[in-house]
């Protein structure tokens, strides 16, 4: 038996053999090849930490892929690769898309100066006037009362201050966020009430458009104050029963910062039924509300329509 064992072993072996285990150590060896360090590695060998957070990787590459993926980094001599930018990038792309469209706003042919512009207080009067007449005529809320022009309050202001170079104005007004149980305003905004920012928009148009578009732009602020005192009075009163905020006197209080998230309403619940059915008003609204941004009295602004 056992010589028959000794002399099996130095037998060569057969082809068969002989390639079966070949294969096998092929096998092997392109296993031991392919075997990558992973997660459950030692952290002693994560010598290569992010700077932008606490993790830390086993390569350069991978640190590198993780940086650029979770942290938009750029590497030395590349560019960003084309893709949907992040949000901060959008809201940039978006005002720099919006600032050269109304950069470029008065240069249409209906808004434009042309030469013969005349924006003195009789011109304002006359306006107010006109204005007055026909919403009158329309039943506007505000104006069934009133005897005439001069008691409206938003006449006299601009009245007022129109020929004043550097009229004094109110620092602060109240705003309807952060608002205490009682349902007074607790926080205060840093920018003018509502009234005074519309006249300082009306001031800023005298240098940009002709008389007819000034006109028109006076009747669009007129509206909205008139929908804005009237919508939030008759809001309040529901909300409040104690509510002091009076018909045509929200504008005088709050400031501008609810404007933009107002005018659908606006467009939709006043102009609309009322027969206001011009287009330019929303372009005007559009570009109104871009001047509250741009002005910082708001901190968002209306979506240009393509």
């Amino acid at each position: 038996m056992e010589e028959n064992s000794n002399s099996q072993e130095d037998r060569p072996s057969s082809n068969n053999e002989h390639s079966a285990g070949a294969n096998n150590s092929t096998q092997n060896n392109e296993k031991t090849k392919r075997h990558r360090r992973g997660k459950l590695d030692t952290a002693n060998e994560r010598t290569f930490k992010c700077p932008d957070c606490e993790k830390s990787y086993l390569s350069d590459p991978a640190l590198v892929v993780h940086r650029k993926t979770k942290h938009g980094y750029i590497g030395e001599g590349e560019k960003r690769a084309r893709g949907r930018p992040k949000a901060s990038e959008e809201q940039e792309i978006s005002y720099r898309k919006a600032q050269e469209y109304y950069n470029n706003f008065f240069n249409n042919e209906n808004r434009k100066k042309n030469g013969q512009e005349k924006f003195d207080i009789d011109f304002i009067k006359n306006n107010f006037i006109k204005i007055y007449n026909d919403l009158k005529q329309k039943n506007i809320e505000s104006f069934k009362g009133l005897q005439n022009v001069e008691h409206y309050p938003f006449y006299n202001l601009v009245v007022n201050l129109w020929d004043i170079k550097d009229p004094i104005l109110a620092k602060e007004s109240k705003t309807e966020n952060n608002k205490k149980e009682d349902g007074n305003n607790e926080k205060k905004c840093s920018n003018p009430p509502m009234e005074q920012v519309f006249y300082l928009y009306l001031k800023d148009l005298a240098d940009k458009t002709n008389n007819n578009y000034f006109e028109f732009s006076l009747k669009f602020i007129i509206l909205y104050r008139e929908f804005i005192n009237n919508f939030k009075k008759s809001v309040m009163n529901k909300e409040q029963s104690n509510s002091n905020v009076k018909e045509d006197n929200y504008s005088e209080i709050y400031c501008a910062e609810e404007i933009p998230e107002s005018c659908n309403d606006f467009f939709l619940d006043f102009l609309q039924p009322r027969g206001y059915n011009d287009k330019e008003y929303i372009s005007l609204a559009q570009y109104f509300c871009f001047w509250l941004y741009d002005k910082k009295y708001t901190q968002s602004y209306l979506t240009l329509m393509n």
